[in-house]
């Protein structure tokens, strides 16, 4: 290439070209008068003279700052991928430079253009070789940008599968969940039917009695209206006697005359005591109902259950599933923990739950922060968010780092969970004979959730309902 001549730069080269590096700008930026340079090159100018002068026209540049020539930098971008303005020959088949008019000969690597021997001056220390062997390079290029893009196809492909396998799954999760709400509500509509025939019958019954009762009154009344109407009847016909008879029996008449039953007597309680039957119906029926609904004060959040549990339909308890279920990978779901999250966190008060573990050989319980890692296995410890006790292999500690070793004369069934958010404080007891086991105090986040930790084992992790209590002043 040194053999070639080198013919002098056209005017559009010269005004893409740097009065100091005498190459094409490179991040070009303008004085105020008017003349542009290199970014680079006017810093490592300005550093080598004792004045900020304008290496052109020399003036005084101290008290201003320059700035980027955008339209210039454009333009020169353009003038690059543009192959320095290429265009066809009239009549000849080959693309030709479209500034020098000549044949292309060579690549440039750094700009990925094909050059004619004259833009020399335009990619000078670019690396260049002869243009048949930029085909390759640039087909290598591009292949490795198709490899790319078709493994984002792949991965975008099997991203579709799962929104659509997610979108079956809510809908399934939708159809399950309105059988479950209107199950529970015809248990509850079923209740409410016997409840309404039984207090409707009490009061029919009561109806039946007062009304038996007033009736037996009423017929002893007719009785006695009877028999007073022959007395007064006989008492006539004896005063229509004749005298001397009449005077003989007037004794006895005098005394027969005589009525002592005053007939029954009105009873305080004839009507029926409607206000039993009817005051308060509405608060009756929910004071009774306390006995036939379970209130948890803990309910589990499905969407975190990893794949190896199950959930009960309740969302009470947990357990091993015997294979591994086909759930969607959304992001608040554990996997590979073997864990669950309550449905909602704490973020203030005081708040308890009891679980009961049975003899499950393995298990975690506690509280963890919501950022808590799922897709990934971690180490179960406070430093990490979570305050935990747990079972294994026997032995019971707290999952602090390093372990804490717990002493315990029996094995808890029941584990008792006390939080107080206001203090910083949870914990753990045997809720059968209420033994402390261990208390946590920290600062906790803002929110912490109830965590859930059943192992692979058969033996269900239940929430048990809480004891309902009401106070009426």
């Amino acid at each position: 290439m040194a053999d070639e001549d080198i013919s002098d730069p056209t005017p559009l080269e010269i005004d893409f070209t740097c009065p100091i590096c005498k190459n094409i700008f490179d991040d070009p930026v303008l004085l105020s008068c008017t003349h542009s340079f290199c970014k680079a090159c006017l810093e490592q100018y300005w550093k080598s003279t004792s004045r900020k002068l304008c290496a052109v026209c020399r003036q005084d540049c101290s008290k201003e700052q320059p700035i980027p020539n955008r339209a210039l930098k454009d333009a020169i971008e353009t003038y690059k991928r543009d192959g320095g303005g290429l265009h066809r020959v009239p009549g000849v088949a080959k693309l030709v430079c479209g500034i020098h008019n000549r044949e292309f000969q060579l690549f440039c690597e750094k700009d990925e253009t094909p050059l004619c021997t004259e833009c020399l001056n335009l990619h000078y220390g670019h690396n260049l070789f002869p243009l048949d062997q930029g085909i390759p390079f640039c087909k290598g290029e591009l292949s490795t940008k198709i490899n790319i893009l078709e493994e984002k196809v792949d991965s975008f492909r099997r991203m579709k599968k799962r929104y659509e396998d997610t979108i079956a799954f809510v809908k399934d999760q939708s159809v399950n969940g309105e059988k479950q709400i209107r199950q529970e509500f015809e248990r509850i509509r079923e209740y409410l039917r016997k409840d309404e025939e039984a207090r409707v019958l009490a009061l029919k019954k009561e109806e039946e009695a007062k009304k038996l009762a007033l009736n037996e009154k009423v017929d002893s009344l007719k009785k006695s209206i009877a028999d007073l109407l022959e007395l007064i009847s006989t008492t006539k016909r004896a005063m229509g006697a004749e005298d001397l008879n009449f005077l003989l029996d007037f004794n006895k008449l005098k005394l027969n005359a005589q009525w002592t039953d005053e007939g029954p007597q009105r009873d305080p309680a004839e009507l029926i005591h409607i206000a039993k039957h009817t005051g308060a119906v509405g608060f009756k029926i929910w004071e009774k109902m306390v006995s036939h609904v379970d209130c948890l004060p803990v309910i589990m959040d499905p969407n975190t259950i990893s794949p190896w549990l199950s959930i009960s339909p309740d969302l009470s308890s947990v357990q091993e599933s015997k294979e591994r279920q086909a759930l969607p990978d959304n992001p608040e779901r554990f996997d590979p923990c073997v864990f669950a999250l309550g449905s909602e966190g704490f973020g203030a008060g005081r708040h308890r739950w009891d679980v009961h573990v049975g003899n499950n050989p393995k298990w975690i319980l506690g509280i963890c922060q919501e950022s808590v890692a799922r897709k990934r296995k971690f180490t179960v410890t406070t430093n990490k968010g979570v305050w935990t006790i747990g079972l294994s292999k026997g032995a019971y500690s707290g999952l602090t780092s390093p372990r804490t070793e717990l002493k315990l004369d029996r094995r808890p069934e029941v584990i008792r969970i006390k939080l107080n958010m206001d203090k910083g404080q949870v914990s753990f007891w045997d809720a059968t004979n209420g033994f402390h086991i261990l208390t946590y105090t920290d600062k906790f986040p803002n929110r912490v959730y109830p965590l859930f930790g059943p192992g692979l084992c058969s033996t269900p992790m239940k929430v048990l309902p809480a004891r309902v209590t009401m106070h009426l002043q």
